[in-house]
C-alpha cells in the first residue's frame, strides 16, 4: 500500500521542486531540504531498507528532532514497513525493551550507538543517505517479525507498569493527515514551528504528517528552547504553532514582542488553563485553539477560535468521521448515552484509531469507540469539554508519565520497599513528579541520591522524579494496597 500522503509529497515536489519543505531550526549546521530533496532522500532511506531488511519489517527510528528525522520516518513508510519512533533521549533499557518486544529488524541512530543497543545487532552500517552520522543497526539476535505495512507503532502511557505499544495502519496516518489538515487549516504557504518531539502522536501528526500532506514547510526545533522559539515567530515566517500548555505559559512570561505572521496556535496534551488563555490573547493579540486526541485513536477534534461557537474551555467539535459520544463512567459497557450537559467518560470512534496493541491485548472497545479513560461533556452543538481523567496518568510538559511504571522501577532498587509516585504542581500549567519512598527494612537507609542514580539508568530525564522524600511508612488499605489520594501533594 503506498500511503496517499507520500503520493502528495511526490505531486507537490513535482508542482515546485525548489519549494522549502523542511529545515532545522537552533540546530547547527542549519539544514534545508526542499521538496525534491526531501523526496530523494526518502527514496535512498527506501532503498537501503528494502535491500537489507525482509519485506514487512519494523524499524525502531532513534532520531533527534532534525529534518533527517522526516526523511527517515517516511522513508520507512515508504518502503512499505512499520517504524517505531523513539526520543533519541531515551533511557537505554527503554531503547532495548522496545527493540525486543517489537521484534524489529533494524534500528536507525544518529551516531555511535550505546553498547547495550549495538549487542543486540550482529551488523551495522552508515547511513549517508539519511547523514554523515546516521547509522542503521540489522541481523537482530532474535527473528525479526513480520508485519504488513506501512504501519506505525507508538508507546501509550497506558495504565499498567509497562508501556502498551500501540499500532496504526497506513490508513490511520492518511485519515489523521487529511483531517489535521482541514480542521486546522494546513496550506501550501504555511510555515509551521515544530517544537513537540516529533516522536509522539501529537508532535508526529501535527508537525510533519499533517505540513508533509498540505505541503507546508516544517521548521523543526531539536528541543523547545524559548529564545530559538521566540526568533523564529518574530522572523521566521511561521504561520501555524502547534504546541502544549507550559509552552504557552512561557512565552506569556517574555516581553510582549509581536508575531507578525502567526495565524494559527492551538495546544493538546493536557488542558489549557483559561489564565493562560486569555494571557496569551492580551499579550500577542491571538487566541488559543484547542486539539483532543490519545495515542490509540490520533487527532480528533479542533477548537477554532475563529468558529462562531469557540469557547475557551471546549476541545472543540469532531473532524470528519469522528463520533464521540459520552457514557456512564460506572458502566461504560451498557453504552446508555448521557444526556447533553451530563459528565461521562468520552468514547471515540474514528478513522485515525489503532488496530490494536502489539501485545495482542484487546484495546478497551465499545461498540467501536474507545474508551479514552478522560471524561467530558458535550454540548447542544456537539462540541466537546474534558473535564477530567479516571486514569493515573501524569503531564510532564505535553509528555504524559504512568507513575506505575517509575514506581515499578524505583522498587527494584535493593534498599527501597514501598513506593508511591505523584504530582507535584509548580504552576498551572507545570507539574514534576515527587517519589515518596520507604525503606526496604526498619535498619536500612535509603540515599536519595542513590535512589535518583539508579532512576535515571533505567528512566528517561522526564520520567526522574524531581523529588524524593524518606517516610517511615505509607497509608494502606487493609488489603495492604497504598492509598494514593493520601499522600499526593495539592
Amino acid at each position: 500500500m503506498m500511503l496517499r500522503l507520500l503520493q502528495e509529497l511526490d505531486a507537490h515536489a513535482q508542482a515546485a521542486p525548489d519549494a522549502p519543505a523542511v529545515q532545522s531550526v537552533g540546530c547547527p549546521p542549519p539544514l534545508v531540504l526542499s521538496r525534491h530533496q526531501l523526496c530523494d532522500r526518502i527514496g535512498a532511506i527506501t532503498t537501503t531498507i528494502r535491500r537489507l531488511l525482509p519485506e514487512g519489517s519494523t524499524v525502531l527510528l532513534c532520531y533527534p528532532n532534525r529534518p533527517e528525522y522526516v526523511a527517515a520516518f517516511l522513508g520507512v513508510l515508504s518502503a512499505e514497513a512499520t517504524v517505531l519512533p523513539m526520543a533519541a533521549d531515551s533511557a537505554a533499557p527503554e531503547i532495548e525493551s522496545a527493540a525486543r518486544r517489537s521484534a524489529c529488524a533494524a534500528a536507525i541512530v544518529d551516531a555511535e550507538p550505546s553498547s547495550a543497543l549495538q549487542s543486540l545487532f550482529r551488523r551495522s552500517c552508515t547511513l549517508p543517505e539519511l547523514s554523515e552520522n546516521a547509522v542503521v543497526l540489522f541481523d537482530p539476535v532474535w527473528p525479526p517479525a513480520a508485519r504488513p505495512g506501512p504501519a506505525l507503532l507508538l508507546h501509550s502511557s497506558g495504565t499498567t507498569s509497562q508501556p502498551k505499544i500501540v499500532r496504526r495502519d497506513g490508513a490511520s496516518l492518511d485519515a489523521v493527515s487529511r483531517n489535521t489538515i482541514r480542521a486546522c487549516g494546513f496550506d501550501q504557504a504555511d510555515h509551521v514551528l515544530a517544537a513537540v518531539p516529533l516522536c509522539h502522536s501529537y508532535g508526529m501528526e501535527h508537525g510533519l504528517l499533517a505540513p508533509v500532506g498540505a505541503g507546508s514547510c516544517v521548521q523543526v526545533c531539536e528541543r523547545f528552547d524559548l529564545s530559538t522559539v521566540i526568533r523564529e515567530l518574530r522572523d521566521g515566517k511561521i504561520t501555524i504553532l502547534p504546541g502544549v500548555p507550559f509552552m504557552f505559559e512561557m512565552l506569556c512570561q517574555t516581553s510582549g514582542l509581536a508575531f507578525p505572521t502567526l495565524r494559527q496556535v492551538y495546544s493538546a496534551g493536557a488542558p489549557l488553563p483559561r489564565t493562560t488563555f486569555d494571557a496569551f490573547q492580551e499579550k500577542f493579540g491571538l487566541c488559543i485553539g484547542q486539539v483532543y486526541g490519545a495515542t490509540e485513536i490520533g487527532s480528533v477534534t479542533f477548537n477554532n477560535p475563529k468558529a462562531a461557537t469557540f469557547n475557551p474551555a471546549s476541545v472543540g467539535a469532531p473532524m470528519d468521521d469522528v463520533s464521540i459520544r459520552i457514557l456512564d463512567a460506572d458502566d461504560p459497557e451498557s453504552s446508555i448515552l448521557l444526556p447533553v450537559g451530563e459528565e461521562g467518560v468520552i468514547a471515540i470512534r474514528a478513522p485515525s484509531m489503532l488496530s490494536g496493541y502489539l501485545d495482542g491485548e484487546q484495546p478497551p472497545v465499545i461498540d467501536g469507540h474507545f474508551l479514552t479513560g478522560d471524561l467530558g461533556t458535550r454540548d447542544t452543538a456537539g462540541t466537546l469539554t474534558v473535564t477530567g481523567r479516571l486514569k493515573l496518568l501524569i503531564d510532564i510538559g505535553g509528555r504524559k508519565v504512568n507513575p506505575l511504571e517509575v514506581e515499578s522501577v524505583l522498587s527494584r532498587h535493593p534498599d527501597v520497599g514501598a513506593c508511591v509516585v505523584v504530582p507535584m504542581r509548580l504552576s498551572e500549567t507545570v507539574q514534576r513528579l515527587k517519589a515518596i519512598l520507604t525503606p526496604a527494612a526498619p535498619d536500612v537507609e535509603v540515599s536519595v541520591q542513590a535512589v535518583r542514580r539508579f532512576a535515571r539508568e533505567h528512566l528517561s530525564a522526564y520520567k526522574v522524579p524531581r523529588v524524593f522524600e524518606i517516610r517511615p511508612s505509607l497509608p494502606t488499605s487493609p488489603a495492604g494496597k497504598v492509598l494514593r489520594r493520601l499522600v499526593e501533594t495539592p
